[in-house]
């Protein structure tokens, strides 16, 4: 009868974790996010000087905020910051020199 008892333990066991394995995976369809909140993926292509810069980006905020921001986070705060400026136009001629293009 040990034998009998032992299986029954186990499977009660086992049928345990099926349930909460199955009780983990089930989640809500997720809603989705407002108009406002989504974002659109893009691909950019960054000289040495450019990662460099995000370099010493990211460790300034690091410094200030002890957080460490992600490539995205530095580009949007980068472009939310820069001015509308001759110096703008500027850094794109720079940019093109570097480049070898147009």
């Amino acid at each position: 009868m040990k034998i009998g008892k032992a299986l029954q333990d186990k499977l009660a066991r086992s049928l345990d974790r099926a349930n909460v394995r199955e009780a983990k995976g089930r989640r809500g369809i997720p809603v989705p996010l407002p108009v406002d909140k989504r974002c659109t993926k893009i691909a950019v292509s960054l000289f040495n000087a450019d990662l460099q810069r995000i370099k010493a980006i990211r460790a300034y905020v690091l410094d200030q905020r002890g957080k460490s921001l992600s490539t995205s986070a530095i580009v949007r705060i980068s472009l939310r910051t820069a001015r509308l400026s001759t110096a703008l136009t500027d850094a794109l001629d720079q940019a093109a020199k570097e480049n070898g293009r147009r």
